[in-house]
């Protein structure tokens, strides 16, 4: 029963070990989420890998030969991380700034830029998808007069400082802001065109700023010419894309302490370790489980003995057993 009990419980600590490291994150933007909200098609179309700003110490790449994608970011970032972008830029870098109400305004800030992401939700009751918050894009020009339109999810849009960049896309003169999301626009919620995509030069490298987080998810990549857009800003360069600024999920936690345990477990070291260790376990409980088995197996011939022989002392044979076990 117990070894049963035994069994049955490292059994489930198995199957719950397999479900964290196969199952995968259904956290925003994660590029290994294939659900609505992540980014696995952008990690499949464009060969993108994961970078962390906050522990890397340098970009390992080529800057004129990448680009830098940071979406949907979370937080501010640190003047160490702004000075890593920076430096990225400098190098002659492309970075991709996609963001609606979340903190790329403090890059822009720590770059030393005047334009911002404003904040306002833009909404279409015209160039619109399913809903009115599926907002179309229309007018292009610059790099992107080859698009004829992107579908935004719930965007905002931009505020372009004078002399500072070139707006690349606007919202059509249809849109409005809808702060009060009742979508109808109020005497005081401003109307369109807006700026939604733009452009700026910045020390040799080149920036691009998208007013929606969600233009590259799963559910949005291939909604107008979103992948068009995508294509045409990578060109066949390397991919690599900040992780440090998504809030992780307790799957995801979960995921990340299980493998920091593998890489623990992995060392050299650590792993002759734990195998010593279980030898020494193993040849424990054998040794117990056999010192039990002759303590039973005594027994068991002093009760044959004093079955044939019943005027004998038990204490006197238990004594002798003593006495030879020494």
């Amino acid at each position: 029963m117990k070894r049963a009990f035994f069994l049955g419980i490292l059994s489930g600590v198995i199957v719950v070990i397999l479900l964290i490291r196969f199952f995968p994150p259904g956290d925003d933007f994660h590029l290994d989420n294939p659900f609505w909200n992540g980014l696995k098609d952008l990690k499949e179309e464009s060969g993108a890998s994961p970078v962390n700003l906050k522990s890397a110490f340098r970009l390992m790449v080529s800057p004129s030969r990448s680009v830098l994608f940071i979406i949907g970011p979370s937080g501010s970032y640190t003047d160490r991380e702004i000075s890593l972008i920076s430096g990225y830029l400098q190098g002659g870098g492309t970075l991709f700034l996609a963001d609606d109400f979340g903190s790329a305004n403090s890059i822009l800030r720590g770059l030393g830029l005047k334009t911002r992401f404003t904040g306002h939700l833009v909404v279409d009751p015209l160039f619109r998808g399913k809903a009115q918050v599926f907002v179309k894009t229309v007018d292009f020009g610059g790099q992107l007069t080859q698009i004829e339109s992107l579908m935004f999810n719930y965007p905002a849009s931009l505020q372009v400082a004078s002399g500072e960049g070139k707006v690349l896309a606007f919202s059509s003169p249809f849109s409005f802001y809808d702060d009060n999301l009742n979508g109808k626009r109020e005497k005081d919620e401003a109307q369109g065109p807006f700026p939604m995509i733009a452009f700026i030069p910045y020390r040799g490298g080149k920036i691009y700023l998208v007013s929606d987080s969600s233009l590259f998810i799963n559910c949005m990549l291939n909604e107008g010419e979103n992948k068009k857009l995508l294509q045409t800003v990578i060109k066949n360069k390397k991919v690599i894309v900040d992780v440090s600024h998504h809030p992780a999920g307790t799957l995801l936690k979960l995921k990340n302490a299980e493998l920091m345990a593998y890489e623990f477990l992995s060392r050299f070291e650590v792993r002759y370790s734990v195998f010593l260790v279980l030898v020494i376990c193993i040849l424990l409980i054998r040794f117990k489980k056999k010192k039990v088995m002759l303590e039973e197996e005594i027994e068991s011939i002093i009760e044959s003995i004093l079955g044939k022989h019943p005027t004998w002392s038990k204490d006197t044979l238990i004594k002798l057993k003593k006495e030879l076990g020494k």
